[in-house]
């Protein structure tokens, strides 16, 4: 598995996740309160077929989740990521190893509609190209954003997709990076599969 290959490519998620939500270091839910939700998009989770995952248990002090069958710990995180909370699929057999890291935003609770209205040009501004906003899910109890964009650093590009769960005033910041050839609506189920299974401590 090309996770040391890989590494390089994979440190910008880590960048990403701090990006969207960089320049929301100073904002509260007070300060912008989240809007009744007559504009917001339908949840993902009407839409997509997904089963809750089986495979290991992550666990923190903070919360615990499960992973898809087949995924784990790889041997030696890349660089800049948190080895009990970077998971990766342990049977991808192409160039970029699916996985997941969760972050603590710097900017402690965030909204839907702030990360919406400043993650994309964050992502952006780091180096993703193709970065929008797709429907908002729900996910541990309440709505969360979910962007997605494309990163391509070396000579692997993949996609990520990221949602922001928030409790007891701290959003954490859920990404999954996946091959570019993975179909959205794949990455939709898997993403779900997992936070389905989210539950805080």
């Amino acid at each position: 598995m090309p996770f040391r290959r890989a590494s390089a490519a994979l440190a910008l998620v880590a960048v990403l996740g701090g990006a969207s939500v960089l320049g929301l270091t100073g904002c509260t839910p007070e300060s912008a309160p989240p809007a009744e939700s007559e504009s917001a998009a339908p949840s993902e989770t009407d839409a997509v077929e997904f089963a809750p995952a089986t495979g290991a248990e992550v666990a923190t002090d903070e919360y615990t989740f499960r992973l898809p069958e087949g995924w784990g710990f790889p041997d030696g995180a890349p660089d800049g990521f948190d080895p009990t909370t970077f998971a990766a699929d342990l049977q991808d057999g192409d160039d970029y190893p699916d996985n997941v890291n969760i972050l603590v935003s710097p900017g402690g609770e965030v909204t839907s509609d702030q990360v919406e209205e400043t993650g994309i040009a964050e992502l952006e501004g780091a180096g993703a190209t193709d970065a929008r906003a797709l429907a908002r899910v729900t996910a541990a109890g309440s709505e969360s954003a979910h962007l997605t964009a494309t990163v391509s650093t070396g000579e692997v590009p993949y996609v990520i997709d990221q949602y922001y769960l928030v409790d007891a005033g701290q959003t954490y910041i859920v990404t999954f990076s996946s091959s570019v050839d993975v179909p959205q609506e794949d990455r939709d189920a898997l993403a779900l599969s997992v936070l389905s299974t989210w539950q805080w401590v």
